[in-house]
């Protein structure tokens, strides 16, 4: 049986990036609520000794270049989550590689050091959309965490095979893909690891279904620990459904850390043995 591999990311956003369609131009005017969120995170993570990447929106590192600083020199792991929170498969592969571009430099200008790892907001590398990943390769980032192998609220990659991580091949070249996981019931594809699903499930449920499997990818959000986030000129039910579940995520997050051992992506980019990684060839649109 092969050894327990627990992945922790945090997606690093405001309340409001929340919303598929948020206005960025409105944002400056928006409460801010992402160092507070995130001192929380910070904390459970030191206390249970938690190894994770933060995937930082290019947007939020500028405006708060103190914030990822304090991170990067915690010892954690800092990843590209685009540069404006848009969705992939909502712009040309052109507009997508410049996003891309100004987030990574932004984030190495701040950190002074090369960001290797990507996750698209939304997990929005849709299989309409996966040959925009030569970007990554072209800018050199070794690793993406931007596919979701079940169907979303707003994305997901439906048919990707559950290998965990893997090779994507297209075109001839190749990038590493360490995907969300997910499990099943009743034959369907579900998540159970992050967001809005892990503080919609029961905290028992979350516990055998991380303790059952070899491969465990988490993925938060400083908002789903936010228990008095301001409401969004958004529909109600796009508002509930940020809220839900929010009151009791914080306790089932930290049964979750000092739980199982968790590490980041790229300590876990070294443990993985990838000379028996499968290989998922992806035909170029």
């Amino acid at each position: 049986m092969k050894a327990q591999l627990n992945i922790m990311t945090v997606d690093l956003e405001e309340w409001f990036h929340a919303f598929y369609e948020a206005d960025s131009g409105a944002w400056d005017n928006l409460e801010s609520r992402i160092n507070r969120n995130t001192d929380y995170i910070l904390d459970v993570f030191t206390k249970h000794d938690v190894g994770a990447t933060f995937f930082i929106v290019g947007w939020i590192a500028r405006k708060y270049p103190e914030l990822v600083k304090r991170i990067a020199g915690a010892g954690f792991d800092i990843g590209s989550h685009s540069d404006m929170h848009k969705v992939a498969f909502g712009m040309s592969k052109q507009g997508f590689m410049e996003d891309v571009k100004r987030s990574v430099s932004t984030l190495e200008e701040i950190i002074c050091c090369k960001v290797k790892s990507y996750r698209a907001p939304f997990f929005s590398i849709t299989e309409s959309v996966i040959q925009y990943l030569e970007t990554l390769h072209q800018l050199q980032i070794e690793v993406d965490s931007s596919i979701c192998p079940c169907k979303t609220v707003y994305s997901g990659y439906p048919n990707f095979p559950e290998y965990g991580p893997c090779f994507l091949e297209i075109d001839g070249w190749q990038i590493k893909e360490i995907p969300v996981s997910t499990t099943r019931f009743l034959g369907q594809r579900f998540i159970y690891s992050g967001g809005g699903y892990f503080r919609l499930l029961p905290g028992w449920l979350i516990k055998r279904c991380f303790q059952s499997k070899n491969y465990n990818h988490s993925y938060f959000h400083p908002r789903d620990f936010d228990v008095v986030q301001p409401d969004y000129h958004a529909s109600l039910v796009d508002n509930i459904k940020r809220k839900i579940g929010v009151s009791g995520a914080r306790q089932k997050f930290e049964m979750l850390a000092s739980l199982l051992q968790f590490t980041d992506i790229q300590s876990a980019n070294k443990l993985i043995d990838w000379s028996e990684a499968p290989v998922v060839k992806i035909s170029p649109k």
